[in-house]
């Protein structure tokens, strides 16, 4: 069994106790088939409360979690994306919306700063690109971006990192000056890890770091961080060591104790 799956199962199995236990029987979508994950009936219920709390604090954190979920059975039901068990966003606002995260020494370590100063989801990366002699902005959003100088991708269940055209990669200004191009995994007409390859070159173009944050039990995204981060440019050396994956096992070892059991009970994080 693929490890996508795999987890998706077990996190299925733990919502359905976490559900059961902290909300009743009633905890679940009544419509939405647990076939790939669990829908909360509530928003709140994907949600530490402390986290909740403050996300609702803040109006641009509380619009983020307000996304349809554009992959659900019941359509035009109104469900939200972070209604899922398996929302990697949920998750990623679950930790870096805790009140007092900015407040834990070794999650400071981690991350290796001394404050955080700023902490935005969603960001625009605004990678250079160049169709027809015209400079222009790439418009996808980086998952989380800190201090203004560390972009993050958040992954949990996804099957992959996407796969994207050739011609519009190769749109990337910067594309084949980062990375040897020959050695990415690639089809025919598409190159694999488009989410990385994205990331890396924003890293290298705003001098930042890359982070990308998955589950220890999904060896398989590792294994394409791996390759594709191998395929940065030996003249790119501090892009390439700036380039780093932490695990959400490792954040749930340096969380406060409430949240560090939520992340048990609710994700199987520990």
């Amino acid at each position: 069994m693929k490890y996508d799956i795999q987890l998706k199962n077990e996190l299925i199995r733990l919502a359905e106790s976490y559900g059961t236990k902290n909300f009743g029987d009633q905890y679940a979508h009544p419509n939405e088939l647990k076939n790939s994950s669990v829908i909360f009936n509530d928003i709140r219920y994907s949600f530490h409360n402390e986290s909740f709390s403050n996300i609702e604090s803040k109006d641009e954190n509380f619009k983020r979690t307000q996304k349809k979920h554009s992959r659900v059975q019941t359509k035009n039901a109104g469900i939200l994306e972070m209604q899922s068990s398996n929302s990697s966003d949920a998750l990623a606002m679950n930790v870096f919306c805790h009140p007092d995260f900015s407040n834990w020494v070794e999650m400071k370590k981690l991350f290796q700063v001394t404050e955080f100063t700023s902490i935005d989801f969603g960001h625009k990366a605004r990678v250079d690109k160049t169709i027809n002699n015209i400079k222009k902005k790439d418009n996808t959003e980086v998952d989380v971006f800190i201090n203004g100088n560390i972009f993050i991708e958040c992954k949990l269940t996804e099957k992959d990192f996407s796969s994207k055209k050739m011609e519009i990669v190769e749109h990337y200004s910067e594309f084949r000056n980062v990375f040897h191009v020959e050695k990415l995994l690639q089809t025919k007409t598409h190159y694999e890890n488009y989410q990385l390859i994205r990331n890396i070159l924003a890293a290298n173009q705003h001098k930042a770091q890359f982070i990308l944050i998955c589950d220890i039990r999904r060896p398989d995204l590792v294994e394409s961080f791996c390759q594709t981060v191998a395929c940065i440019k030996d003249n790119y050396l501090g892009l390439r060591t700036n380039c780093k994956i932490i695990y959400w096992q490792d954040l749930a070892k340096v969380v406060g104790d409430e949240l560090k059991i939520f992340l048990h009970e609710k994700y199987g994080i520990n």
